[in-house]
């Protein structure tokens, strides 16, 4: 209990200085147009996963649908009540600053009443507080988007590992099976070929007695037959050797994947 009350007060420690980071006003083209808008920086996320998780937050709290313009992605004349009470037409972007352990996204908002007229800290203070204050709250919103990606992707997954089961299970049944009909033929074999012996055996002691040349020939056929007999032994024998080997690897492939499988089912109990 202890741990799970320290390991929230860590949570909400990293989402409340996720949230702190610094707004600031900039000025960034739109193709050849210069506008006004507000950028953050953002440690939690890569450029895709922020404007995965803004595109996200905008469509389904606001019901909004973007476009893709210019390298944006552009809500147009929409109402969005974190801003204010007016239509506006939102553009946003990410790219990534910094270099190894110091790399962040920055994300840049732009937010106008229409026709490029861009809010501004002097032209709106109170939206553009609004937008601030948006904007500051937003980092946990990433960490939200990227475990709800997780989950989808652990969704799959595990249903990728079902079916892989499922036919690893198939297939080691097909092979129990193949396994059982060979070891019927070569415990029928392995006696054909007993028999064959015996047969031999006593052709063998009456041409002893009588030395009668018809009965060589006899044994000649029946030693034959026996090699015969012996081959398909051998060859059988191969055969039930590789498919218990082939079970033994199909049996270690379902234990790895049911391992997986629970692995994969303990982090997916542990996001949802």
């Amino acid at each position: 209990m202890i741990k799970k009350v320290f390991a929230l007060f860590v949570l909400v420690g990293v989402l409340t200085s996720l949230s702190a980071q610094r707004v600031n006003e900039t000025v960034v083209l739109f193709g050849k147009d210069q506008l006004t808008g507000f950028t953050i920086n953002i440690s939690n996320g890569t450029p895709k996963e922020v404007n995965g998780a803004l595109s996200s937050l905008f469509e389904s709290r606001f019901k909004m649908k973007s476009s893709k313009k210019k390298g944006y992605y552009v809500y147009e004349n929409y109402p969005c009540s974190a801003f204010g009470d007016a239509r506006y037409d939102i553009y946003f972007t990410s790219a990534e600053i910094g270099k190894k352990k110091n790399k962040a996204t920055q994300l840049t908002l732009v937010v106008s009443t229409g026709n490029l007229n861009c809010i501004t800290y002097s032209n709106d203070p109170r939206t553009s507080r609004n937008i601030t204050a948006f904007l500051e709250n937003f980092p946990p919103e990433v960490e939200i988007y990227k475990t709800n990606l997780r989950i989808e992707q652990l969704k799959k997954e595990l249903n990728n590992l079902e079916k892989e089961r499922q036919n690893l299970e198939k297939e080691r049944n097909k092979t129990k099976d193949k396994l059982a009909n060979m070891n019927n033929d070569l415990r029928s074999t392995a006696e054909m070929a007993e028999k064959k012996n015996d047969e031999i055996n006593k052709l063998q002691e009456k041409f002893t007695e009588s030395h009668d040349e018809t009965l060589k020939i006899q044994i000649d056929e029946a030693s034959k037959e026996r090699l015969t007999l012996q081959k398909a032994q051998s060859s059988m024998q191969k055969s039930v050797l590789k498919m218990n080997n082939d079970l033994n690897k199909l049996e270690k492939k379902i234990e790895e994947n049911k391992k997986n499988a629970s692995a994969k089912e303990s982090e997916l109990k542990s996001l949802q």
